[in-house]
């Protein structure tokens, strides 16, 4: 007869092959059952349908998860010794089927009432109303089975799609709500068992799903994924997830686009008052991204206003110092170089997104830019950065990059040619050739592009502006030949219409005196 330390050592073994058949096992030995309640490392059980246990694969750090589950002070997960509710879980239709087409069961898990009335699911099932009642999809046993001293209920949910990921919901009940949040593996792992808390109605663990996603970083593409979830599931995100998704509850009357016009507004002033390079950068790719197709055209709009808004202001910057530099006064000359360069890469941007119109509009209305430039001549310190300007917008304008009204080309030739005139021809040491070059081609063809009658006003002022100096620059000749052509041309179409009239006219009158003097003689002769 076999002494009860032999007894002993059964339930040693058993509770052992339970421990080495659970998927977080880490290796530690179990020690005496949970039935002496002397083993405070006792490994909860789960055992497959089919005699083999569902491993929960990717989970990470699952030790973790067990320490977290024993710190409560109620039952244990998977202890079959204590538990009355024995839960079979099935798979969905068509996965896993026994002979006869019926789903087989995946997994059976030992658990306890106390820990399954936190799910509204459970609770209806195991009330006493439920139990005489069985429901599709769960079913409750008329005759519990015996087990020591405890009436065990077993229930069934069919169509399990993922097994695994409904047991990990159900461990949950057993942790504490403090530390639910710490369970999750990853941001997938979250949406799983989001989705199965909603099906269970386990309301404490749909909140430890919306804190784990409102605080942990998200990678590239899982917001969608995310938002997607939430709105399937037709759950009510936390109040710092809604916000997190840029929803219109969650950002209180402030719209996403007002957020990037302010956000972007302060990256432009960052670039234009001499930030290192990595910040131009950034900026460079957020007004690119503004304009992308897959983006609202309100983003494109923001790109203008605060671009414009920028270029206004260091406009404003540079005449304040050009007014001093001009009165011989003391003026910044880093303030007014930091302006210079910021209005060069203002200008390419606006070039690079199209959107350049206004700006060619703007600076041809600047009349009191083009009077201080030629106030004081030498050394003016916006000169090269002033033909850098003309240059990209005739260029523009040559190229068909910009398309300005007839009365915005006529301007800008109108404000700045005299302008161009008295800094080119005062001072010999002005500029490179080749920037001569481009604004005489420049001028040139923005010139052909006006009526006859506009082009009469810029030549004159060419006439009156350059000719009479040494240089003669900037050199329209060509341009001028060729109006003068086509003003003889002109003449010559003229002149040929009114002797076309004439003759019309000659021959009309010939006509009608032959017509009446027919009419008499068929008169006569009546």
């Amino acid at each position: 007869m076999r002494g009860p330390q032999y007894h002993g050592y059964r339930e040693r073994r058993r509770a052992r092959r339970l421990a080495l058949s659970l998927p977080w096992y880490t290796g530690r030995s179990s020690g005496s059952s949970s039935r002496s309640g002397e083993d405070d490392e006792q490994q909860p059980g789960v055992n497959g349908g089919s005699g083999k246990m569902m491993h929960l694969d990717g989970v990470r750090n699952n030790s973790q998860n067990m320490t977290v589950m024993e710190m409560g002070t109620g039952p244990r997960f998977g202890d079959d010794l204590t538990s009355d509710v024995v839960l079979h879980l099935k798979s969905a239709s068509g996965e896993r089927e026994d002979e006869e087409g019926v789903p087989e069961i995946v997994s059976t898990l030992y658990l306890h009432s106390s820990a399954l009335r936190k799910s509204e699911f459970f609770e209806a099932r195991l009330s006493e109303r439920w139990s005489s009642n069985a429901a599709a999809g769960c079913s409750s046993n008329n005759n519990p089975l015996q087990v020591g001293n405890n009436n065990v209920v077993e229930l069934t949910i069919d169509k399990c799609k993922d097994p695994q990921t409904y047991i990990r919901c159900i461990q949950l009940l057993y942790v504490p709500n403090r530390v639910k949040h710490t369970c999750f593996v990853d941001i997938q792992d979250a949406l799983n068992i989001l989705e199965v808390a909603a099906e269970l109605l386990f309301h404490d663990c749909v909140v430890a799903c919306m804190r784990y996603l409102e605080s942990v970083p998200w990678p590239p593409g899982q917001e969608s994924v995310i938002r997607s979830c939430v709105s399937n599931l037709h759950l009510q995100p936390s109040e710092d997830l809604r916000a997190r998704l840029c929803e219109p509850e969650g950002i209180h009357d402030v719209k996403p686009v007002d957020i990037m016009q302010g956000v972007l507004g302060e990256l432009l002033t960052l670039v234009t008052n001499g930030a290192p390079s990595k910040a131009r950068e950034i900026t460079e790719r957020v007004l690119l991204a503004n304009v992308q197709s897959s983006t609202s055209s309100a983003f494109a709009n923001v790109n203008e206003v605060v671009l414009f808004k920028e270029l206004q202001g260091n406009l404003e910057i540079l005449k304040v110092q050009l007014r001093k530099f001009a009165n011989f006064f003391s003026w910044n000359g880093h303030q007014l170089n930091v302006a210079c360069s910021a209005l060069r890469w203002i200008l390419d941007e606006l070039f690079t997104l199209h959107i350049a119109d206004e700006a060619v509009r703007m600076f041809s209305e600047e009349k009191e830019l083009a009077q201080l430039m030629v106030l004081r001549i030498y050394q003016n310190p916006f000169t090269e950065t002033l033909f850098f300007i003309l240059v990209r917008m005739l260029q523009a304008l040559q190229k068909g990059e910009v398309l300005s009204p007839r009365s915005v080309r006529l301007t800008l030739l109108t404000t700045w040619l005299p302008v161009v005139a008295k800094l080119g021809n005062d001072n010999d040491s002005f500029g490179h050739e080749e920037t001569q070059k481009n604004l005489e081609d420049g001028l040139g063809a923005v010139v052909e592009t006006l009526p006859m009658v506009d082009q009469e006003i810029i030549f004159r002022i060419w006439i009156g502006a350059c000719l009479k100096s040494r240089r003669s620059w900037p050199d329209l000749s060509e341009a001028f030949e060729l109006w003068c052509n086509k003003l003889r041309q002109a003449h010559r179409e003229t002149d040929l219409e009114k002797a076309t009239i004439e003759v019309l006219e000659r021959g009309e009158s010939s006509c009608s005196e032959a017509w009446s003097k027919r009419k008499l003689k068929f008169v006569t002769l009546k």
